[in-house]
């Protein structure tokens, strides 16, 4: 079978062009009405969900390939799913795209750091690898903000060809998805058939982990339902694209994609009772 993970870094970037494309500089800006949300939410995410992914592999001692793909997740930024499920959930929209466009800008400084003492954090073990966060850091730059930018700056551009062809550009988001996600199952669908039960309870408990560490901190600062499911989406939908990025560019192991795309599906479902019971509150 050949080698399909060389084309996962050219579809990050298409990806992330389109992702550009739906923001603007009043996203960015927006923040300075959400400072104390956007700190929390960044800082939040950085220091306790690495912890969490060290924990579920300290738990379920996991095959490496799995261990290197929960690690992966957990210091990934934050997911522009999240905007897709705040969006069905009527909870605060212009919250969570604030949220995501500081995690991901962020994630040039936030995520090398993170993801060297996360794995770290396993001397000896196999997903135990030293990360050169310089290395990382670089290929945040070039798959993640410069075509984030190049979207911005089209947008900026040409806003009204972005907005007549908008439906068109999001249906190439969800193709540009599902291909990634093909691939990974294609080209590691024995692993991820042998270690389905690990995987699924890994996801279950990051899932469930990073909700309630959201709800935890909303609690704390008081803040509304809106923004507390918000929050739930921002803390557990991770970065499909970034993980990708660093385990194929940097790391050289696509195998711990063998985690990503079983990641991404169940937590999609788990998402689903969210949206309903928040959908219900506003009945």
């Amino acid at each position: 079978m050949p080698d399909l993970n060389a084309a996962l870094p050219a579809l990050v970037l298409v990806a992330m062009t389109v992702v550009g494309l739906e923001l603007s500089g009043q996203d960015l800006l927006r923040v300075l009405r959400y400072p104390a949300h956007a700190l929390v939410a960044v800082v939040g995410q950085t220091l306790t969900l690495p912890l969490l992914g060290v924990g579920i592999v300290m738990l379920l001692q996991p095959e490496p390939a799995v261990a290197g793909g929960i690690l992966l997740v957990s210091v990934a930024p934050q997911a522009t799913a999240s905007n897709v499920f705040s969006l069905l959930a009527r909870s605060d929209l212009a919250l969570s795209v604030t949220l995501t466009g500081a995690s991901s800008l962020l994630a040039l400084a936030t995520t090398p750091i993170a993801a060297h003492l996360a794995f770290g954090a396993f001397p000896g073990h196999p997903a135990g690898l030293a990360i050169a966060p310089g290395m990382a850091a670089r290929q945040i730059v070039l798959g993640l903000l410069v075509p984030i930018a190049l979207g911005m700056g089209v947008r900026h551009v040409a806003p009204d060809f972005v907005a007549r062809h908008r439906l068109e550009t999001r249906i190439l988001t969800v193709l540009t998805l599902l291909l990634m996600l093909g691939i990974m199952v294609v080209q590691h669908f024995d692993v991820i058939v042998r270690d389905l039960p690990t995987i699924g309870a890994a996801c279950t408990l990051f899932t469930i982990g990073a909700a309630l560490l959201a709800v935890g901190f909303a609690r704390v600062f008081g803040w509304p339902k809106s923004e507390t499911v918000t929050m739930v989406f921002g803390f557990s939908l991770r970065s499909l694209s970034v993980a990708t990025l660093i385990a194929v560019e940097v790391l050289n192991r696509p195998e711990f994609l063998a985690f990503a795309a079983p990641f991404f599906v169940i937590q999609a479902v788990m998402m689903i009772p969210v949206v309903l019971v928040s959908r219900r509150g506003d009945r």
